[in-house]
């Protein structure tokens, strides 16, 4: 006769919090505000892009784009750069454009 014996093992992981609410919980997903990065108004004007076929203008548009971030960020921090690259794409996009 084979004898059954029961095992039991004790995961470390559970017993250090078994409350989701404390892991899981968002504490502030506000961004703050900070006064030296420039911000966009909440309501842009949409930009009278030309058809996906023109490729020539894309590519100047695309030119552009790389001068202007370079000579505005070149040195410039991660933080800062990710934080005003929107609004020197869609400026650039508006003057080389226009609005709709």
């Amino acid at each position: 006769m084979s004898s059954q014996q029961q095992r039991t093992a004790i995961a470390d992981k559970t017993l250090e919090n078994q409350c989701q609410v404390q892991n899981h919980s968002a504490k502030e997903i506000q961004a703050e505000n900070r006064d030296d990065v420039p911000r966009h108004s909440d309501k842009r004007h949409k930009i009278n892009f030309p058809p996906a076929s023109s490729g020539k203008q894309w590519e100047d548009l695309d030119s552009k784009i790389v001068l202007k971030i370079d000579s505005l960020l070149g040195k410039s921090t991660l933080e800062r750069k990710l934080a005003t690259f929107g609004d020197i794409v869609y400026q650039t996009c508006l003057d080389t454009f226009g609005a709709k």
